[in-house]
């Protein structure tokens, strides 16, 4: 028995600090609950201009010469260097002001409105006229227990929390996936949404399509914020081993 005594001992305290570390597994698998939306029904929110958002607007057709006046680029390096197209910028009444056709209402508009839009106004001027409208400052800030950085989603009409949760190498085992928050500008107003990621419903939140400069936040769970902790960790588990060699010393002692 003496001689099994510190093994038990040792084993014990692994057992139990495996135990206060691990997650477990419903707290980390996704879409859990109400699978059933799953299969069900869904309309996709697309991206909507806002005022201050940076458009890159190109212009281009058949007729080189009469799409040019419509056409604003800057040159680098003089002579014969490469061309840059402007950026516009939409202003606070949710225009965009363009070469001949003046002002342009795009505020509230998806990407696709916006080239159908600038292309009936040029149809008035030129023939088939070909228009790429990208939204370039397409930003969300994510931060907590995923890792801190600024995702570009500019290339994306229909951004999701999902997109920018891969984006960002997924959530660590040790993120809480019930309790994430996603906090947003609305005009003059901020809101604010928390998401349980186990949960499917989180496909019908208002807050799963995402919109132009959202944080999100993800906090660490318990075992996240004790792992940390590595004094108390590291004391407990030399109490508890301590405390099994001094009892197995005693025994040796008789």
């Amino acid at each position: 028995m003496r001689n099994y005594l510190l093994p038990i001992c040792v084993a014990f305290v692994s057992a139990l600090l495996l135990v206060s570390s691990c997650a477990s597994r419903k707290d980390v698998i996704y879409f859990q609950q109400n699978q059933s939306v799953l299969d069900s029904a869904f309309s996709v929110d697309y991206v909507r201009i806002k005022p201050m958002d940076r458009l890159r607007i190109n212009v281009s057709g058949p007729d080189e010469a009469a799409i040019a006046p419509f056409r604003v680029n800057t040159t680098q390096g003089g002579g014969g260097g490469a061309t840059n197209q402007i950026l516009y910028t939409v202003d606070h009444g949710g225009n965009v002001v363009l070469p001949y056709l003046g002002a342009v209402h795009v505020a509230g508009k998806t990407r696709l409105q916006t080239v159908e839009s600038i292309r009936e106004a040029l149809k008035r001027y030129v023939n088939d006229p070909i228009i790429d409208v990208q939204i370039e400052n397409f930003r969300v800030t994510i931060l907590g227990d995923i890792g801190a950085q600024v995702i570009d989603l500019s290339d994306n009409d229909r951004p999701t929390i999902l997109d920018a949760i891969a984006m960002s190498g997924d959530l660590k085992i040790t993120a809480r996936r019930n309790d994430i928050l996603v906090i947003r500008e609305e005009g003059a107003q901020r809101r604010s949404y928390r998401l349980d990621i186990r949960d499917a419903g989180i496909l019908n939140s208002p807050a799963y399509y995402l919109t132009q400069n959202d944080i999100i936040y993800v906090e660490p769970n318990t075992t996240g914020i004790q792992g940390n902790r590595r004094p108390w960790y590291l004391s407990l588990g030399m109490t508890v081993i301590g405390a099994g060699l001094t009892i197995y010393n005693l025994f040796n002692l008789k």
